[in-house]
């Protein structure tokens, strides 16, 4: 396990002790009719997004997660949702319910060169960024939640 996801692991697992919720944000960034999407090998594809660090507002992390993972400077952003859900998590041997809220905004960004980063550890070398048509993602099995956000940006444009 890399440091990046030893950090985080302990992080939930501690917010679960506590009796916290992890605070999780997610973009969606649309141009034209596409959306940047991240692949990662053998994963379900997924948008910008991550973890609120300590003292800092939903709207700061997803400009600094938009920023760490794909290169793109965030010039707009739209609140779209707030989902509540669990997943389990496994940290040194002890599996726990890693309870979540993640609020997902509609992003608009500067015209570049979008490459797959993270930091430390997050991606492998494989993991690219593709900008997807609704159906791609719909094919490429977007997680239902984010994807549903997806149709509902699309209906109101």
């Amino acid at each position: 396990m890399s440091d990046y996801f030893y950090e985080k692991s302990k992080m939930y697992y501690e917010n679960y002790k506590a009796g916290k919720l992890t605070k999780k944000v997610g973009s969606i960034i649309k141009n034209g009719d596409k959306y940047l999407t991240i692949l990662r090998a053998g994963k379900r594809p997924m948008f910008a997004g991550g973890s609120v660090d300590e003292g800092e507002t939903t709207r700061q992390a997803i400009v600094r997660e938009v920023l760490e993972e794909t290169g793109a400077k965030v010039t707009k952003l739209k609140y779209l949702a707030r989902k509540y859900y669990t997943v389990d998590w496994e940290f040194e041997g002890v599996t726990f319910p890693n309870k979540r809220v993640v609020y997902t905004y509609l992003c608009e960004v500067e015209d570049g060169d979008f490459k797959a980063q993270g930091v430390d550890g997050e991606f492998d070398k494989s993991t690219s960024i593709k900008w997807c048509t609704l159906k791609e993602l719909e094919e490429l099995g977007l997680w239902e939640p984010t994807l549903e956000l997806v149709k509902k940006v699309e209906e109101n444009i």
